[in-house]
C-alpha cells in the first residue's frame, strides 16, 4: 500500500518503521539536508521536500509534525478523499485538528492518533498502544497487526486530553526535581485528573497520561526538571526540541477562557512559565 507520511522527527519515524516493511513509505521532508541521514537509517522510504509529490499516489497520509507546522501543511495539501490520520498534538486558537482539516479538506475520514507509546519505543517495535480518536473499520488495525488500537468515539475528547496530558507533564518535571518524591508526582497527576471529569478520555488514555509525565524520554517532562533547575537551561533546551507542552500552554488557556472553563492546573502552569512565577507555587497546588 503507499502510504505518505508528512513529518520527519521522532514520532514520524517510529511510525514509518512499523509500516515500511509492508507497504510503500514517502515520507515528506521540509529541509532537504535532513535527507542524506535519513536515507541511512531508513534505505526502504522515499523521501521528498514537494507536499503535492508526496501525496500524489497516498492511499492513507499521516500527518505528524509539530503544532506550529500543522495549519500550514493543512492549508497546502490537496483534497483528497483518503483516510488521514492526525498525531500532531495541539489545537489552532478555536478549533481541534481533526476538525479544521475535515472542514479544509472536505474529507470526513480524519482520525486522531495517540499513545500511550513513546517515539523511541515505536522505531524499536517495543509493544505499545495505540488509541484511534475513532473508528476507521480497521484499517489501521491491518496497517499495524501487532499494535493494540482503540476504537472508540473519542474524538474531540482524546485531542484536548492529548494537550493536557502534555501540559501537565512540564508540571511533572518542576514537582519532581522540586522533590524527588514519587508520592508527591502521584499526588499532583492524581489532582490533575480530578479536573478533567469527562470519563472518555481516561478509558483509553490513561497510560498515556502517566508514561509522558513521568518518563526522562518525555521532552515534556524534561523541560519541567530543567524550569525548575535552571530557566536559562530550560531556553537552550527549548531552542533545540519540540516541547508540545510549552507550545500549547498559552492556546488551551486561551481556549479554556472563551469556553467560560476553569481548570487551574493550567492557570498555575502559565503563570510558572509565561509570568515567570516561583515553580514553589506548585507545591501550594498539592495542599
Amino acid at each position: 500500500m503507499n502510504l505518505t507520511i508528512i513529518g520527519c522527527g521522532a514520532f514520524a519515524q517510529g511510525i514509518a518503521s512499523l509500516l515500511q516493511e509492508k507497504n510503500k513509505i514517502t515520507m515528506w521532508v521540509h529541509d532537504s539536508k535532513e535527507i542524506p541521514n535519513l536515507k541511512k537509517v531508513y534505505p526502504m522510504i522515499t523521501f521528498e521536500t514537494n507536499l503535492n509529490k508526496a501525496v500524489l499516489k497516498a492511499e492513507a497520509i499521516f500527518i505528524l509534525v509539530s503544532s506550529s507546522f500543522f495549519k500550514n501543511i493543512i492549508d497546502s495539501l490537496p483534497k483528497m478523499q483518503v483516510p488521514i490520520y492526525i498525531g500532531t498534538k495541539g489545537m489552532l486558537a478555536n478549533e481541534f485538528f481533526t476538525t479544521y482539516t475535515k472542514k479544509t479538506l472536505k474529507n470526513d475520514s480524519v482520525f486522531f492518533l495517540a499513545g500511550p507509546n513513546l517515539a523511541s519505543d515505536l522505531i524499536n517495535k517495543t509493544p505499545v498502544g495505540i488509541t484511534l480518536s475513532q473508528d476507521d473499520y480497521n484499517f489501521l488495525k491491518k496497517l499495524m497487526p501487532n499494535y493494540v488500537t482503540i476504537d472508540k468515539d473519542f474524538e474531540p475528547n482524546l485531542e484536548f486530553y492529548s494537550i493536557f496530558k502534555n501540559i501537565v507533564a512540564i508540571g511533572s518535571g518542576i514537582l519532581y526535581e522540586l522533590t524527588k518524591s514519587s508520592s508527591s508526582l502521584a499526588t499532583y497527576l492524581t489532582k490533575a485528573l480530578q479536573e478533567i471529569t469527562n470519563t472518555k478520555i481516561l478509558y483509553g488514555t490513561i497510560g498515556d497520561y502517566y508514561m509522558t509525565s513521568t518518563s526522562f524520554n518525555s521532552r515534556n517532562f524534561t523541560f519541567g526538571t530543567l524550569i525548575a533547575k535552571n530557566r536559562i537551561e530550560a531556553q537552550n533546551y527549548l531552542a533545540n526540541n519540540t516541547v508540545e507542552g510549552y507550545d500549547m500552554l498559552k492556546t488551551l488557556k486561551s481556549y479554556l477562557t472563551s469556553q467560560s472553563q476553569f481548570v487551574s492546573i493550567i492557570n498555575i502552569l502559565y503563570d510558572i512559565i509565561y509570568e515567570n512565577k516561583k515553580e514553589t507555587i506548585l507545591l501550594d497546588y498539592l495542599k
